[in-house]
C-alpha cells in the first residue's frame, strides 16, 4: 500500500527568488555537487516563456551505498531519474510536481508542492506518495523512503536559501 507524507517548510527566500534559482543552471550544478554524491548529472533544464521550469536529474545509486532493504529491489547499481516542474499559478504562488523513478525497479515517488509567499519569505507545502510494488518488503521500503523525504526536502530548501543569499 502506498505511503503518503505531508509536511511544510519555511524559507527566508521569496517565491520569486526560489523560482529564479530553479531556472539557473549554476544553481543546479551547485545543488548536484552538494547532494549528488558525485554521481548526479543534469539531464535537462528548460525554462518556458511563461517562466515554468522543467528539470531532469539523473543519479547513480551505487549498491554499496544503499540500505540493504533497498538493494532487495534489484541486483546491481540503480539509476534514479528525478523530474521536477515548477509553474506560476497566480497569487504569487508556484506549483511544483516532482516525479522520481528507478528504471527497472518497482518504485515510484510522486510529489506535489505548493510554494506560497509568507511575510518572512515563503512556505513550501509538500505532499509525496511512495509506492513500491514488491510483496512483503514493499511497505518497509515505502516507510524508509517516506521517512527520508521530509529531511531531504528541508535540506534542499536550506541549500536553496543559502545559494540565493550567496548569489544575489
Amino acid at each position: 500500500m502506498p505511503r503518503s507524507v505531508d509536511f511544510s517548510v519555511e524559507s527566508p527566500a521569496s517565491v520569486e527568488q526560489v523560482l529564479s534559482a530553479f531556472a539557473d543552471e549554476h544553481y543546479w550544478q551547485a545543488r548536484l555537487a552538494a547532494f549528488g554524491g558525485g554521481t548526479a548529472t543534469l539531464g535537462s533544464l528548460t525554462v518556458e516563456p511563461d517562466g515554468t521550469v522543467a528539470v531532469e536529474v539523473r543519479l547513480s545509486l551505487l549498491r554499496d551505498r544503499l540500505p540493504k532493504i533497498v538493494t532487495q529491489l534489484r541486483r546491481g547499481d540503480l539509476e534514479m531519474v528525478r523530474n521536477e516542474r515548477w509553474s506560476r499559478i497566480g497569487g504569487g504562488r508556484v506549483r511544483g510536481q516532482v516525479n522520481v523513478a528507478v528504471p527497472g525497479a518497482p518504485l515510484s515517488v510522486l510529489g506535489e508542492a505548493l510554494m506560497a509567499p509568507e511575510p518572512t519569505g515563503s512556505r513550501l507545502q509538500y505532499s509525496t506518495t511512495v509506492e513500491v510494488k514488491v510483496p512483503l518488503i514493499g511497505g518497509k521500503i515505502e516507510s524508509y523512503i517516506g521517512g527520508q523525504v521530509p529531511e531531504e526536502i528541508t535540506a534542499l530548501q536550506r541549500f536553496t536559501s543559502e545559494w540565493i543569499a550567496e548569489n544575489s
